[in-house]
């Protein structure tokens, strides 16, 4: 069943990545988001719909605290968020969508380590929220009573995936129920030293157990790593 006119992407971006990267992501985005609506969140003006310029400081909290507020501006009954380490495929936001009361993670994901010497794909055992698609309203009440409970926010070590029950029981918040789905062509996500995250800057995120050089749609991970550092 293919989603029409129902959803609208939330981009998120800190504007860090290198310029060739961001090039090759965002025509992959382009045609990944072909018939939906965008709301860009950013440090600097961007042309992918309409985008808000965030100015607050960054953290984990933060991503939770700008998807709120771009979720709030869309007129569509579901939101999905893109990230700018990620490559979409067209498939991921048109293929399914959650029941109104579930929130949903694209488990066709394939993470890569840009500091590997010998770059592989490998699939991770964990949900994340660059694969995140989600009734509105659900993510909107989901973090409002984060912010209600924790006003002055929360540290990094504490912050996680709506719908993640170590996560919510955690904080004692509402659980909601998560269910993850699997796409026909997989999303990649970068694991790189360009961004906010403490852990990918001491390189302390472990490969999973499945392993590919070479996927379809995206070709071997060698290249992939090569246009981001450039080469």
């Amino acid at each position: 069943m293919k989603y029409p006119d129902n959803l609208t992407i939330i981009y998120l971006t800190n504007n860090l990545m290198p310029e060739g990267w961001m090039k090759f992501q965002l025509d992959a985005f382009a045609k990944a988001s072909e018939g939906y609506k965008v709301i860009s969140v950013s440090r600097v003006p961007m042309n992918l719909g309409y985008n808000i310029i965030q100015t607050e400081p960054s953290s984990y909290w933060n991503i939770y605290y700008q998807l709120m507020k771009a979720a709030k501006l869309a007129d569509t009954d579901f939101i999905a968020t893109a990230e700018d380490d990620t490559l979409y495929t067209h498939q991921h936001y048109h293929e399914f969508r959650p029941n109104v009361d579930e929130i949903a993670y694209d488990r066709s994901r394939w993470s890569l380590f840009t500091w590997d010497k010998d770059p592989i794909y490998c699939l991770r055992n964990r949900v994340c929220n660059c694969s995140m698609i989600s009734p509105k309203k659900l993510f909107i009440d989901a973090i409002e009573e984060r912010i209600e409970k924790y006003p002055n926010g929360l540290p990094n070590s504490e912050v996680g995936e709506v719908g993640r029950e170590r996560i919510e029981l955690r904080l004692k918040v509402k659980r909601n129920k998560l269910v993850e789905f699997y796409c026909t062509n997989s999303i990649v996500q970068l694991n790189h030293t360009n961004g906010e995250d403490i852990r990918q800057k001491e390189k302390w995120k472990s490969h999973g157990q499945i392993k590919a050089y070479d996927i379809p749609t995206w070709g071997k991970a060698k290249n992939i790593v090569e246009i981001y550092n450039g080469r």
